[in-house]
């Protein structure tokens, strides 16, 4: 649904259509009233907003082509809401119930029902309140505990209250690690189980690995979308390329698609040639988000081959489709901005001298644009180089050897000289007999020095 809000808000050609799919969702997938007239508000709006044009259609009769706008169904209201107010009312006095009653099985399963239902109604900020009342508590397994988090990062993020997200994301890790050590200890104790019971052991046992694996893509794509509200790209695509496509089912948040997008475009924004072709397309796991998108993996080829103008051609092409990613649109500048950066300087590297205007036609802008570019990246030390303005030529500044030899000379003397200065206290420290070592709280109570005293602390 904020999807579609968000495609209403930010492409007035597809305004009206976004509106109507909002419209059908809520009926047939929620009892979200207040949604529903938000959106015929909006319809209503586009109505008398259209000004001359919706005069000369009433005048000469409807377009052929333009079906006419749904009415708002006051009886769906009525009736929906009146059925979601009893059943969140039910759900109310039995959550009271079973909480008064102290069962926490029971208490749980009231409380994620009157979550459901919250979520249905639309009342998102009551959803959050009530995990927030100690929904721990009452989860009685780590599965529970797992799910019940994942559900409280959703709705924390449809509230856009990012700074809630982090320790919330801490706590499912937490969670995730405490069910792969239960599962560890399972599996080694089936074992001992008399034969009759291994069936069940190992139903449960592939039970779990399932959850692991669904709550280990869920959590990564959570991390990649919180690293990406905070413009560390990097970040980003390392988690997508952790995300198995074969666990990965979000849909109420993210979807494969997404996680390609993500991936592929924050990877081009910050990562060297080499690892984009080892991490990004040598990868076994996001090949496979890959697979259903054939000009990601086309701009990530010619990325890596240098055919820059192709790749800069492809990314104008797909800029629409990420303006209307609610999630990314916010950060396409600056990732368009990061990914020409990093091919300027790719493409000048080998050269001492390059022609601008050659340069200027494979960038696709003009020559005094690319020339405003090129001074921003030496003034930034991207790379080093002198413009000829008049010739319009670029010249590589050519490194000064001997200054660079003489301090890597210096570097690997000072370091040599550190070695020498610890093998010799060490051989003096073994001369006297001094037991040398690393202690931990752990092994402290287990050494005994034959001889000496240990002087680990004071050295360390």
């Amino acid at each position: 649904m904020n999807r579609l809000l968000f495609i209403a808000d930010n492409c007035p050609p597809m305004r009206k259509d976004a509106l109507l799919m909002l419209i059908n969702y809520v009926v047939e997938n929620t009892a979200n009233v207040p949604m529903y007239m938000a959106a015929f508000n909006r319809l209503d709006g586009l109505k008398s907003g259209a000004g001359t044009t919706s005069q000369e259609g009433s005048a000469n009769g409807p377009t052929s082509g333009q079906p006419a706008s749904p009415q708002c169904d006051s009886q769906w209201v009525e009736t929906t809401n009146a059925k979601a107010q009893t059943k969140l009312e039910i759900l109310s006095v039995d959550f009271k119930r079973q909480k008064d009653e102290g069962v926490k099985e029971s208490t749980r399963r009231a409380m994620d029902d009157l979550f459901q239902q919250q979520i249905q109604m639309g009342h998102i900020q009551d959803a959050v309140k009530l995990y927030g009342r100690g929904m721990r508590e009452y989860c009685t397994s780590t599965k529970h505990v797992i799910q019940m988090l994942l559900n409280w990062i959703e709705v924390t993020i449809h509230l856009s209250q990012w700074h809630r997200v982090e320790p919330l994301m801490a706590q499912v890790e937490r969670a995730i690690c405490e069910a792969v050590e239960s599962e560890s200890v399972a599996v080694s104790s089936t074992s001992r189980v008399g034969r009759y019971a291994v069936s069940a052991t190992q139903s449960a046992s592939r039970n779990m690995k399932e959850l692991i694996e669904t709550s280990k893509a869920k959590i990564a794509a959570v991390v990649a979308l919180y690293r990406l509200n905070t413009n560390n790209f990097k970040a980003v695509a390392e988690k997508c390329l952790q995300i198995d496509l074969d666990y990965f089912d979000y849909p109420s948040l993210l979807c494969a698609k997404d996680i390609a997008v993500f991936g592929t475009f924050c990877a081009l924004a910050t990562f060297e040639r080499s690892e984009l072709k080892e991490k990004v397309l040598g990868s076994v796991l996001f090949r496979k988000f890959l697979e259903s998108e054939p000009k990601l993996v086309e701009l990530l080829q010619k990325f890596c081959r240098s055919e820059f103008g192709t790749c800069l051609d492809i990314m104008e092409e797909v800029r629409d489709h990420l303006l209307l990613n609610m999630y990314l649109s916010p950060h396409v500048k600056e990732i368009y901005r990061l990914i020409r950066r990093r091919a300027i300087v790719q493409y000048f590297t080998p050269y001492g001298v390059a022609d601008i205007r050659k340069m200027a036609d494979v960038f696709r802008v003009s020559v005094e644009e690319l020339e405003d570019e090129l001074v921003q990246l030496i003034e930034n030390d991207d790379i080093s180089a002198r413009i000829d303005s008049y010739n319009k030529i670029l010249y590589a500044k050519k490194r000064d050897q001997r200054s660079a030899t003489y301090t890597e000379v210096l570097d690997v003397g000072e370091s040599l000289n550190e070695r020498v200065n610890a093998i010799i206290l060490r051989a003096t420290i073994h001369e006297a007999h001094i037991c040398v070592g690393h202690l931990d709280a752990g092994s402290r109570s287990r050494r005994r020095p034959a001889q000496g005293h240990i002087i680990a602390d004071e050295i360390g």
